[in-house]
């Protein structure tokens, strides 16, 4: 018997942004460099929000418009009379956003095929794609369980491989608890809030 684990707390936990946006308009020129900080707003060289400054890594500053987000590098801020300004206004970074992601969704479903490996965000390999139906990916993971995974939990990662958003000890930690979910469904009990599992035999 092995064990169907679908992690729902995976969902949560997103992938690093879309990409970082190589083709991002240069920043305004005339303008002072920018040190974008968590919570800033973000305008464009006409002085239109465009969004928030959601997170910053090294050179990756990720940018909230609301409805999508995009890492851009901090070379592409300047700060201006209202503040953190960018090249590009919020429709074209939103339509570069969804050009980045329909991009890599077609990269991805190439890349979805049996046998191949899954890794976790700090490169652990935590199993390989047993099954596709649809949205739905069955994975065969090394302990000899099977995670059962929607595409949209799957990216691609910086060396081409397929990837989680996630990295391998949070990877475990999601899947335990989505398995105590279970078996406190299975008692009668009421499940997890975090993680929602369920068991199944002869797969």
């Amino acid at each position: 018997m092995k064990k169907t684990i679908i992690a729902a707390a995976i969902a949560a936990v997103s992938l690093a942004p879309v990409a970082a946006l190589a083709q991002a308009a240069p920043a305004p020129a005339a303008a002072a460099s920018a040190a974008p900080t968590v919570g800033a707003k973000v305008f464009d060289a006409e002085g239109g929000e465009v969004g928030t400054v959601e997170s910053v890594q090294g050179d990756v500053v990720t940018v909230s418009t609301g409805t999508a987000r995009a890492g851009l590098p901090t070379s592409a801020f300047v700060t201006r009379e209202k503040g953190l300004t960018i090249g590009m206004n919020k429709a074209q970074l939103e339509a570069a956003v969804n050009g980045a992601k329909a991009e890599n969704t077609a990269a991805k479903d190439a890349a979805i095929v049996a046998d191949a490996p899954i890794k976790s965000s700090d490169g652990v390999v935590i199993g390989t794609v047993s099954k596709v139906e649809g949205d739905n990916v069955t994975v065969a993971l090394s302990n000899g369980s099977a995670a059962a995974l929607k595409k949209s939990y799957i990216g691609i990662g910086t060396d081409g491989s397929l990837a989680l958003g996630m990295t391998a000890a949070d990877f475990a930690k999601a899947t335990q608890a989505a398995g105590s979910a279970q078996a406190s469904t299975d008692a009668g009990a009421a499940a997890s809030g975090t993680a929602a599992a369920s068991d199944t035999t002869g797969q």
